[in-house]
């Protein structure tokens, strides 16, 4: 089959020819996006989280291509270790901005940016460049405290966004990575936007790993009543089927049942994995309709790809140290969570702690994360049996 045509696109990010078995999320959004419009009211917001590769990423882009086109003003950022969430949030905000400005004939944004100036001086993030007559204002977002200068920031942004009809959207991933402080001041910020009556059209949807809701909580007591939490899985079988069989069908192209057990059973349900299963099978193939023969050789193909290319560049950046607590979480858990205490006893330490540096260093290096306190797991499914492959 020719490569060119095919639909398949693994790969960070990007987004897939259908993003089956998220219908129920994206017809949740659009009655956000109704209340907002029709009522300029917002709702309560939400916090996404999935293992590594389940489309968190993705999900964020589609609902900023959503808000974009109704004319929101929308910030969407990765939060990254050693760099500034309140730079981030800023930078991403500006050019929103800027648009919203060129289509605000009346001047009802006047105030919103005159706000955002403010917070962009107190919190030290340099010259963002609109017109240099623009100034601060005064009393507002210039405290230096995070908390209180978004705080304001976001008020006024969604006093400001009412005042012309549309909404605010922040889209912010890789959240867990944020320091406690930060989620903390983002959490106060959203908590007085739904302390307001009607409540600001401003909506947050944070993306992180499982341990995001539990973060989240250590940082604001009231986070677990602030958002609503919504967990991203690998699919059942009906969204798996679609996800490798619609793509194909607009393609004139079709799969044989067994080929297609073959596949599905190869890729768990896995989004990343139904992607690069579906990209190996098309370009191995020899005909509109996808053999046993095309979905063996296909499989085979896609692990070594996803052996080469997820799993082997983790592996390879793991201290011999880090490998031995990862081998002994895949052989104590398979792909579920491990108490340290009994990886510990499992590799022969005398306590918990003797673990605590390779831990904390992988977890830093996204390899495992901490579903729960005490508790390790693998952050890319599937990774446990590339580990007990290795010699």
């Amino acid at each position: 089959m020719d490569p060119v045509l095919n639909p398949f696109k693994p790969g960070a990010g990007l987004r897939p020819p259908i993003l089956a078995g998220r219908d129920s999320l994206f017809a949740d959004f659009d009655v956000v996006r109704r209340k907002i419009a029709e009522l300029g009211e917002g709702d309560r917001s939400w916090i996404l989280t999935g293992l590594r590769g389940v489309g968190k990423t993705v999900l964020l882009g589609e609902l900023q291509r959503i808000a974009l086109n109704e004319g929101w003003i929308v910030a969407k950022f990765e939060v990254r270790r050693e760099h500034s969430f309140a730079e981030e949030l800023a930078t991403a905000l500006f050019s929103s901005l800027r648009t919203a400005r060129r289509q605000d004939k009346e001047g009802k944004l006047h105030n919103a940016l005159r706000v955002f100036k403010s917070f962009t001086l107190s919190m030290n993030l340099g010259v963002f460049a609109f017109e240099a007559e623009l100034e601060p204002a005064a009393g507002y977002a210039a405290s230096g405290r995070l908390s209180t200068d978004l705080t304001d920031l976001l008020v006024e942004l969604g006093e400001a966004a009412r005042s012309v009809g549309i909404g605010v959207l922040i889209l912010v991933d890789e959240l867990q990575e944020a320091e406690s402080s930060e989620m903390a001041a983002l959490s106060t910020a959203m908590h007085q936007i739904n302390q307001t009556s009607p409540v600001l059209p401003v909506f947050l949807v944070g993306a992180g790993l499982p341990s995001l809701p539990s973060q989240l909580a250590s940082a604001n007591s009231y986070a677990e009543r602030l958002y609503q939490f919504r967990t991203l899985s690998v699919l059942g079988d009906q969204d798996a089927r679609a996800a490798l069989v619609q793509p194909v069908i607009e393609r004139d192209v079709s799969w044989d049942e067994d080929a297609l057990r073959i596949a599905l059973d190869a890729a768990t349900g896995y989004p990343y994995f139904l992607q690069e299963v579906g990209k190996a099978v098309w370009n191995n193939a020899r005909g509109p309709v996808f053999t046993v023969e095309d979905a063996e050789y296909g499989t085979d193909d896609a692990r070594r790809e996803v052996n080469a290319g997820l799993y082997q560049s983790r592996w390879d950046r793991a201290t011999p140290a880090q490998k031995d607590l990862l081998r002994a979480l895949a052989q104590e858990g398979g792909g579920e969570g491990v108490a340290v205490r009994q990886l510990a006893s499992a590799m022969g330490k005398s306590s918990a702690s003797a673990l605590s540096v390779p831990r904390d260093e992988l977890i830093k290096k996204g390899l495992v994360y901490a579903p729960e306190r005490g508790v390790l797991a693998f952050t890319v499914p599937g990774f446990h049996d590339f580990i007990l492959r290795q010699d």
